[in-house]
């Protein structure tokens, strides 16, 4: 019974990337973010989140070692605003397709998320990325789901 429960509250989570995965996933979506941004990058990562074959990463763009982004070479971000790096990418055979990628969020993409589109893709991708004070992005997409089978009842 243990067993099982464990099985189940697992599936309901999102799963941690290897370090080998998640050089992969960075490695597969840094060309997009380099011709976005206009010159080379690095990523820091706050949240990377994987389950079903789709992961979302939130974060931020870095210069390589010893550099400074030049935002002025970036497409469509106003050096400015805030710079949120927002990504989601779903495993294609043997690599990563960027679904959406924002380089230079000034506010959370997952804030404003559209459920049609965003809520079709597993609920925890959005583990731990806080809309409110008291709901989860993962929140409102499991408690959308179980709307939409409300109705489908």
């Amino acid at each position: 019974m243990l067993v099982v429960l464990l099985l189940i509250l697992q599936s309901r989570f999102a799963s941690a990337m290897t370090q080998e995965e998640r050089r992969e996933f960075l490695d597969a979506i840094r060309p997009k973010a380099e011709r976005m941004a206009g010159q080379p990058v690095r990523f820091r990562v706050y949240t990377l989140n994987n389950e079903g074959g789709w992961a979302v990463l939130v974060g931020h763009l870095m210069a390589p070692e010893g550099k400074t982004l030049d935002w002025s070479k970036s497409k469509d971000c106003d050096p400015s605003l805030d710079k949120m790096l927002w990504v989601v990418a779903k495993k294609a055979g043997s690599g990563w397709h960027v679904e959406e990628m924002y380089i230079c969020s000034p506010e959370p993409p997952y804030w404003n998320l559209d459920p049609e589109v965003a809520f079709s893709r597993p609920c925890g991708i959005y583990t731990g990325l806080e809309i409110t004070g008291n709901e989860t992005a993962e929140q409102r997409c499991r408690a959308h789901l179980a709307r939409k089978r409300r109705v489908q009842q």
